[in-house]
């Protein structure tokens, strides 16, 4: 186990080099240096009287460990009794840091003023209201579709250096790359289509974190609101006992359709308690469900014309993105070390994957798998891997390395990045090749790949993964290749319509955002 290879002083290492991670990611200096924050509040019920309002407040590493060190003030200045305490400690380096995020609670008047705006200072708290209201008190319905009787809405900048999200760049402070901002408010409104839509497909790929992202990066309210009803919409359709505990009920036991993420993000700025119990199952189906290792010899070929994934062991890159994640969020939301030591497993299994190859032949970059093996209604490459399903990898890899500092995450991107100049993409630089045939190099007869339905909607995705080569790595040569590379692909995708097939819109933006951080931080992984 890797857990045994742990020294005392090894984890205090590990603690310590992950703090340094997280402070290469987030200006400390500009954090510590702002003692308070204004929050909007606005009424969203049709007669606001007295009014409860609650919300989670996300706190970058490092920033604050006493829970009393918090006031709310009015726009006069005069102090309001509040209820604070902590959701959630920070964990990074496997182990219990600072407060990530608090919960607040006060009460204010907004029958004769639907909005409102208060202060949270850092300082000694001198009013205080000791019991909390349930959070499902606090909402328009006990469901939570409707969201808040009062929403709460935190600035762009201090969402984003809160990390409740990972490292993100305000969408005003997007510069040279404002068009992926434009890209998201052309997409949104036709996204609203599908919030209630009971076809499990168009939920693929976490709608709801999409949202909370968008929330993020703007500090607007539809985003907000969307995020709300989102999640909401997920709890509700979780099972929530039983063998399958965990799974998205819409679509049955299936691992892809799991977001911990979702329901952990909500927790922190909104301190639900049905959201952490949802998302602490979830973690707990996809903890047991994650199978990091590929090992061919235990897999059966999957008959033509059938669906792959029914009824039968295999392995895939996107699965083991989406397992990987939850994984991640349940150490988050537990402390538990099970999920810390499968992380690491994980991390384990892939560097081995790409260093040695099951199969037995060089190493190339790629994390490659016999895809007769897994879909030969794909392809029948006997090696052989994918852009796009490798960017759902690389995601939580990149939110790994942010909690470890593991630098075997940044060999893991440039490697893979090198191979997908390499071997991965069209001739004209457009597009990926939708299955790469990763033994093609070796007989110049050989298809270098299948090129498939809707590659060029994955564009966002492959842009990110070259962006993220840029954060990773310091050679002049290799970023000057990744630059141009995402020179040619940006543009193509900020220019796309995401809404059709519905779930398009959650694959191209579930992490994407981030490849504006990643441009602006080049080299600094």
């Amino acid at each position: 186990m890797v857990e045994s290879k742990i020294t005392r002083r090894s984890f205090v290492q590990a603690g310590l080099m992950s703090l340094l991670a997280v402070r290469s990611v987030v200006s400390f200096g500009k954090l510590r240096e702002r003692r308070e924050l204004e929050v909007v509040l606005e009424a969203r019920v049709k007669n606001p009287g007295v009014e409860t309002v609650n919300f989670g407040l996300p706190l970058p590493p490092g920033f604050l460990s006493d829970t009393r060190r918090v006031r709310v003030v009015d726009d006069s200045g005069q102090e309001l009794a509040a209820a604070v305490r902590q959701l959630e400690p920070w964990r990074i380096g496997g182990r219990n840091g600072s407060v990530r995020s608090l919960l607040i609670q006060f009460s204010s008047n907004f029958s004769k003023q639907r909005t409102q705006k208060v202060k949270i200072l850092f300082e000694r708290r001198q009013k205080e209201v000791k019991a909390f209201v349930p959070v499902e008190k606090t909402l328009i319905a006990p469901d939570g579709l409707d969201g808040p009787r009062v929403l709460a809405l935190l600035p762009a900048d201090w969402l984003c250096d809160s990390l409740v999200v990972g490292p993100q760049t305000p969408a005003a402070q997007s510069g040279q790359y404002r068009d992926y901002d434009q890209f998201v408010e052309k997409n949104f409104p036709g996204s609203l289509a599908f919030l209630d839509s009971k076809v499990f497909s168009e939920w693929l790929f976490d709608r709801t974190s999409v949202y909370y992202k968008m929330f993020v990066r703007s500090g607007e309210a539809k985003f907000l609101e969307a995020a709300y009803h989102a999640a909401h919409f997920v709890r509700l359709h979780t099972r929530m006992d039983g063998p399958d505990a965990g799974i998205f009920t819409l679509k049955g036991p299936d691992l892809k359709y799991v977001y911990p993420r979702a329901m952990h993000i909500h927790y922190l700025l909104t301190g639900d308690e049905r959201m952490l119990e949802a998302g602490k199952i979830m973690a707990a189906y996809c903890l047991n469900h994650q199978e990091p290792v590929y090992e061919p010899a235990a897999i059966t070929p999957s008959p033509l014309g059938v669906d792959p994934e029914r009824g039968r062991k295999f392995w895939t890159l996107r699965h083991q993105g989406y397992g990987l994640l939850g994984v991640l969020h349940g150490w988050e939301m537990t402390g538990d070390r099970r999920y810390w030591t499968k992380a690491r497993e994980c991390i384990d299994a892939y560097h081995k994957h790409q260093q040695q190859p099951p199969d037995g032949r060089p190493a190339d970059g790629s994390l490659r798998q016999d895809w007769e093996l897994y879909d030969p209604n794909e392809a029948t490459f006997k090696g052989a891997t994918s852009a796009w399903m490798m960017a759902l990898l690389l995601d939580p890899l990149f939110y790994y390395w942010t909690l470890s500092s593991d630098k075997r995450v940044a060999e893991l991107v440039v490697k893979w990045c090198d191979f997908l100049d390499r071997q991965g993409m069209v001739p004209d630089g457009t597009k990926a090749y939708y299955v790469i045939n990763c033994l093609a190099v070796d007989d110049p007869k050989a298809s270098p790949g299948e090129l498939g339905p809707d590659m060029d909607m994955h564009n966002a995705e492959i842009a990110y993964t070259f962006a993220l080569g840029m954060f990773f790595t310091r050679d002049q040569s290799r970023a000057a290749i990744y630059r141009k590379r995402f020179d040619k692909l940006f543009p193509l995708a900020v220019k796309l319509n995401v809404n059709r097939p519905a779930r398009a819109f959650n694959w191209a933006f579930q992490f994407s955002s981030q490849l504006i951080y990643f441009m602006q931080h080049q080299g600094k992984g």
